[in-house]
């Protein structure tokens, strides 16, 4: 009788795990998918005016010279309401007018928290309030953003917030209930556009985030710094590209979404701003071989449309430091 019990749960154990692997092994299969991915950038406009002076010598060389098709543009809430009740789309305007102009479709983030730090870009006329106070204006300034963008020929989607659900930047602690509102009011002020919410493809497992929204957006970045410890330190992710792929299986089995690279590493990534970090530094962390690595990884995943982090930076290298090999190898990306 013992070793009949013993059996059984030998036999029950040993088909669990084949289940495990052969699940993972079908998660892991390449994607029905019917082209090579498409690539886009990030663009920020603070950031640029801060590394070249210039943002809009930088926009104009990415749709103009480096040919770019699809770009992730920010209403940053500080850059376009800086007075209460005062709204100013002068550089936002220009960005979807020109990427119009060139036939490019813009990936529009909208919220308090938006791509580049320190994440929440929030205006100086709400230090003083409430959180609650705050959720009133961000809700009053959505629909300003959202009506004088929603029929423009340049948009593709919104994206939401940007990684809601991750603890990083300057920001409140995630607040769910407050992003399901904010959902709510963009699909009643938008029925024809999709939205995208995005999350940390290394540090999130999705499912949370993919709740919200219509598409799921995952960053990927490949060689890392901490400074959560005592020595701060860099480091690779060691993740290979079929969990990428695995994971967005899950997403679309569990949420009926898809997902795409909504931040593609493509910058250093150390101990200070990339500025400040010596020429070996920044090659260690971001060479133009590691580029092309990226590049072949990103294709790995099989997820069909990647957003690059770091148009900025290649244009600094060629304009700076004259080093054209990040700009060059991006033209060929492009």
């Amino acid at each position: 009788m013992k070793k009949t019990i013993k059996n059984i749960f030998i036999g029950v154990i040993a088909i669990t795990v084949g289940l495990v692997i052969a699940i993972g092994m079908i998660f892991a299969l390449p994607m029905p998918v019917s082209n090579e991915t498409v690539y886009g950038v990030s663009f920020s406009v603070p950031h640029a005016q801060y590394i070249i002076g210039d943002w809009k010598e930088v926009y104009d060389a990415t749709l103009e010279d480096l040919g770019v098709k699809n770009l992730r543009l920010n209403a940053y809430w500080n850059e376009i309401e800086p007075t209460e009740g005062q709204y100013d789309f002068a550089d936002l305007d220009y960005q979807m007018d020109k990427a119009a102009e060139h036939g490019a479709q813009v990936i529009l983030s909208i919220g308090r928290k938006l791509p580049r730090w320190p994440e929440c870009h929030d205006p100086e006329w709400i230090k003083d309030k409430t959180e609650e106070e705050i959720h009133k204006n961000v809700l009053t300034m959505l629909p300003v953003v959202v009506e004088r963008y929603k029929e423009h020929p340049a948009l593709k989607m919104w994206q939401l917030e940007n990684e809601p659900l991750l603890d990083f930047g300057n920001c409140p602690p995630e607040d769910r209930n407050f992003l399901k509102q904010e959902e709510d009011l963009l699909r009643s002020l938008d029925i024809s556009n999709p939205i995208l919410i995005t999350d940390s493809g290394e540090l999130n497992w999705w499912l949370d985030a993919a709740e919200y929204g219509d598409i799921m957006g995952t960053t990927m970045y490949r060689t890392v710094h901490s400074a959560r410890t005592d020595k701060p330190f860099s480091y690779d992710y060691l993740f290979p590209s079929w969990l990428y792929r695995a994971k967005a299986r899950l997403v679309k089995l569990v949420r009926d979404k898809d997902v795409i690279i909504s931040e593609l590493q493509g910058e250093p990534w150390g101990s200070e701003a990339f500025t400040e970090m010596s020429k070996e530094e920044r090659l260690a962390s971001f060479s133009p071989k590691r580029f092309n690595q990226l590049r072949v990884f990103a294709d790995r995943t099989q997820l069909n449309e990647a957003y690059w982090w770091g148009v900025e930076y290649w244009y600094w290298e060629k304009v700076v430091n004259k080093d054209n090999r990040y700009w060059d190898f991006a033209k060929s990306v492009f």
